[in-house]
């Protein structure tokens, strides 16, 4: 699956946020997006996912335009991880899970059971399956982050999108989200596309990543070609050095001193 998008401009009213960008997105890789507060990563990952419109350009699943997708079709191919989500009170964690499931229901039928196979899956690969009876609402940040995970997962899509998955939570909960998100990738196929603010973890989990600066595409290309001292410099005005350590496929940035 290839979601591609071409020569997209995206506005608010008059205001145009991106301007011009061309971007893909394939199953089986991890994509993020990088850049300054403002450059417009939230507003390609909602467009890729028919969450926001585009004005101009085009955005394709698969050579069908995502416009004439089915909505239901839609949820089946791409599952989407908002920044901000809630759940109704005291609802338990594999009922929220189940909702996952949903794209696949007949308004007048229950859960199957393949559904509740599914749903039963889902929690295991999050790691929430020991949760499945507690509330959503009594659940830590780290923990109501992963049952997230798995309601996406339970849509069984072929891309999931993430928005700043660890934004919120604590370092420990941080390197746990990004570990899920590198499995579920590794072992189950499923193509990773996601919006993050920290650096490092861009460089430690991304097979490719895709610099925005000022509602245009700065650069795109694997962690190690990308993120040098000069896009740092040009992107986010900082100096550092770019320090590749031995048994390490990607560098990590040394920031100048403060």
């Amino acid at each position: 699956m290839i979601v591609e998008g071409s020569n997209v401009q995206i506005a608010y009213g008059e205001n145009i946020v991106v301007d011009g960008i061309d971007i893909e997105v394939r199953k089986g890789e991890i994509t993020t997006i990088i850049g300054p507060n403002g450059s417009g990563k939230s507003t390609v990952l909602k467009a890729l996912t028919r969450l926001l419109d585009y004005k101009v350009g085009s955005i394709c699943v698969d050579d069908t335009e995502i416009r004439k997708i089915d909505s239901k079709e839609l949820a089946k191919k791409m599952g989407v991880l908002p920044q901000r989500h809630q759940a109704p009170p005291d609802f338990k964690v594999k009922d929220l899970v189940s909702f996952g499931r949903m794209p696949y229901q007949k308004w007048f039928k229950g859960s199957s059971d393949e559904d509740k196979e599914i749903v039963q899956w889902a929690m295991e690969q999050a790691g929430v399956l020991d949760l499945q009876n507690k509330s959503i609402q009594t659940c830590s940040g780290g923990q109501a982050q992963r049952v997230w995970i798995a309601t996406v997962l339970a849509q069984k899509p072929e891309i999931m999108f993430l928005d700043e998955p660890t934004t919120y939570l604590d370092v420990a909960y941080q390197l746990e989200t990004m570990r899920l998100v590198k499995r579920l990738n590794r072992e189950s196929g499923i193509g990773i596309v996601m919006v993050l603010h920290d650096l490092s973890h861009a460089l430690e989990v991304s097979d490719r990543i895709v610099i925005l600066k000022d509602g245009v595409k700065y650069d795109e290309g694997a962690p190690k070609d990308v993120v040098t001292p000069t896009m740092m410099q040009d992107v986010y005005g900082v100096s550092c050095n770019i320090v590749f350590l031995e048994g390490r496929e990607n560098p990590i940035i040394v920031y100048d001193e403060i």
